[in-house]
């Protein structure tokens, strides 16, 4: 026990232990309803059975996770504080039994991938290829999103791993490098610009400037257009590339955007000019929880295998 009375760290993990998957899912629900009712309804249990449990929870961990009125509950500030956890475990162990009911039914092992849209098209094209290749029962799915979304996926246990732009540097979150992504300029063919080698920021005053307001990639442009006292354009605001290149096309204003978000597009009407002094670029990486080899084998085995010919494949994208 510690000086206060409560249990020690280690006491309380083995006492969390005991406590089993249904009465954890017990303590989500009511966390998310704050109502005993509407949570023993949607656990299809007596609201007696469902109080009886959180009061177990309690007694087994010697913590108040609620304060309870007549017409109100709420979280403590040590149930707030374990809810992400118990939503994390309770997700890793929905994926776990969908990966065992597929080990028993298939013999198979699903690795859950996540992808920022702009390197979709390489990951698409290195999943395919390792298909092809391997003879390993692994199926691989994939979903897009935004990075923040991704990472916020990742920590849950929703992805097992996720290909997007470097964070904060996280002690839960494990990195391999793939390429870095600068950011160029996207300027009319018949435009001053077009057909210079580089382009220094401090060059684009003047100009009306879009570029995508959003995610990490708004926060780089924002940061560099204001170290250079350039404002981005009151009248045009973007969230698409196709929206973008077309305001460009028509000659209504000049694009900032990463190289990795001109793969595959049509470059009638525009020129992709390099954008120096500085060159500002965004880091993508490939991204998993630490001790991915030991929670998952197979979805570790997968990144290795993926992991550098998705280098090769994103840098192939951003030359040009």
């Amino acid at each position: 026990m510690s000086s206060d009375g409560r249990p020690s760290g280690a006491h309380l993990a083995t006492r969390l232990q005991a406590i089993s998957l249904r009465q954890l899912r017990f303590f989500a629900e009511l966390a998310d309803g704050a109502n005993f009712s509407r949570a023993a309804e949607r656990m299809a249990v007596s609201q007696p059975a469902l109080s009886a449990a959180i009061r177990q929870i309690e007694a087994l961990l010697d913590l108040t996770l609620f304060d309870r009125t007549t017409h109100r509950v709420a979280l403590t500030d040590v149930g707030a504080a374990l809810l992400p956890h118990v939503r994390r475990l309770l997700i890793t162990a929905d994926n776990a039994f969908a990966d065992m009911a597929e080990a028993a039914v298939r013999q198979r092992t699903i690795v859950r991938m996540g992808a920022i849209p702009s390197a979709i098209p390489a990951v698409a094209s290195q999943l395919a290829a390792f298909k092809a290749r391997s003879t390993e029962p692994i199926d691989v799915t994939l979903c897009d999103g935004k990075s923040d979304s991704l990472l916020q996926q990742l920590h849950s246990g929703m992805l097992d791993l996720v290909v997007g732009v470097h964070p904060v540097e996280e002690p839960t979150l494990e990195s391999i490098p793939l390429i870095e992504d600068a950011l160029l300029l996207v300027v009319p063919t018949n435009h001053a610009f077009a057909a210079a080698k580089a382009i220094s920021w401090s060059d684009l005053g003047g100009n009306e400037i879009v570029h995508f307001g959003g995610g990490s990639i708004g926060e780089v442009t924002s940061a560099a257009m204001r170290q250079n006292n350039l404002t981005p354009s009151a009248r045009y605001r973007v969230d698409q590339v196709d929206s973008l290149f077309g305001l460009v096309r028509a000659g209504l204003a000049v694009g900032i955007m990463p190289r990795l978000y001109t793969m595959g597009l049509g470059w009638d009407g525009v020129a992709l000019v390099p954008l120096v002094k500085p060159r500002i670029v965004r880091r993508l990486v490939l991204l998993s929880r630490r001790g991915l080899a030991a929670e998952h084998p197979a979805g570790a085995q997968f990144a290795r295998e993926i992991c550098i010919g998705l280098g090769a494949a994103l840098m192939g994208s951003t030359r040009g």
